[in-house]
């Protein structure tokens, strides 16, 4: 007898479906492995800082700062000297001189640094460094300028999505100083990379230069004109109490207040507007920038005719009544604006 092989054609509907499961697979595997990103929030960052708008001309970390992200292994591997701020990705933290960022106010010795991460991953340590006595701080940052001061192993393990470390700031620097902080990540190769520009006063508890304030919250707007925008916010708190607070837009400085209050008037209608708040210290020392509120003013309805009971409309035209402008969505005649469904407030 002679023995007969049979073969079986793969249907191509299970082949679809085989191809689909291994496309999300692989999906799934690679955000994973990409999806970790973090920055240090307290005490803020250069990059924290660029998002709350208290540094200026960062460009689009701006929008990311979670995203300083380059091979790891550092001091060994990572990001070559002259681009650790930028971790090689974004050059406009690169530039380097004593004035050109701003500066948190901290003591020396015990600190708290606290990771604020949009996704966790698991880790293989963290690192603290601080530029040596001497550095130069008006060139661009080389790891001959920095002394480890600071780390903790975390042996793989997964972290919380916030994460603080307490560290002693070596008590022999003084003024700015830059605090590097590296996120070893242990199963990617690639590692996060924050600096941290600080002015140093001294040791805690020693007669060391006191605090900033802390910084505005809750920055909010409670109302908008055409012309003008209403700003609120929680007060900050300082060891020599609050002088004042002052008030920028698009981040330039527009006015001060005593209160936790302030209208910024002579604003043009349906423009948005970026506000941030800074409070000063009857030492007068300032506060990080509060995080960026976008306010738009109310549009002009005088460019649009009194609605008139007697007018035939037809979808698209628009009207003031009773100082809302509205738009109607079709023909209409005799309808009340803010009665008559016709009728969309804009």
């Amino acid at each position: 007898m002679v023995q007969q092989t049979r073969l079986f054609k793969v249907s191509p509907v299970l082949t679809g479906i085989v191809m689909v499961m291994l496309a999300v697979a692989f999906s799934l595997l690679f955000a994973k492995s990409a999806s970790a990103h973090g920055y240090i929030e307290g005490p803020a960052s250069r990059a924290a800082l660029c998002k709350t708008g208290a540094n200026v001309g960062c460009g689009a970390i701006q929008y990311e700062p979670q995203s300083l992200e380059a091979k790891g292994n550092y001091p060994a591997a990572g990001p070559a000297d002259g681009q650790i701020a930028g971790a090689g990705a974004f050059p406009e933290l690169n530039v380097q001189t004593a004035d050109r960022w701003t500066k948190v106010n901290l003591n020396t010795g015990a600190n708290n640094f606290t990771w604020k991460l949009t996704a966790a991953h698991a880790t293989k340590e963290w690192k603290y460094y601080i530029t040596k006595p001497g550095w130069n701080p008006n060139k661009t940052l080389a790891r001959s300028d920095f002394d480890l001061f600071c780390s903790f192993n975390d042996g793989g393990k997964r972290p919380d999505f916030s994460v603080t470390h307490s560290c002693n700031i070596p008590t022999d620097r003084t003024g700015y100083n830059v605090i590097l902080a590296v996120w070893e990540i242990s199963d990617t190769g690639n590692a996060f990379y924050n600096v941290i520009d600080v002015n140093l006063g001294g040791n805690n508890g020693g007669g060391a230069t006191p605090a900033a304030p802390s910084t505005p919250a809750n920055l909010t707007s409670s109302a908008q004109t055409t012309s003008s925008v209403s700003l609120s916010w929680s007060a900050s708190t300082a060891a020599s109490g609050i002088k004042n607070y002052e008030v920028y837009r698009n981040n330039t400085l527009v006015g001060t207040t005593t209160t936790t209050s302030y209208s910024d008037a002579g604003l043009t209608a349906n423009t948005t507007y970026s506000y941030t708040v800074k409070a000063v210290d009857n030492a007068g020392t300032k506060s990080i920038a509060s995080s960026a509120l976008s306010v738009k003013t109310a549009g002009d309805s005088s460019a649009f005719p009194a609605w008139n009971a007697a007018t035939a409309y037809v979808g698209g035209s628009k009207v003031t009544h009773n100082g809302v402008s509205y738009q109607a969505k079709w023909w209409t005649q005799g309808e009340t604006p803010g009665s008559a469904g016709v009728w969309q407030a804009i």
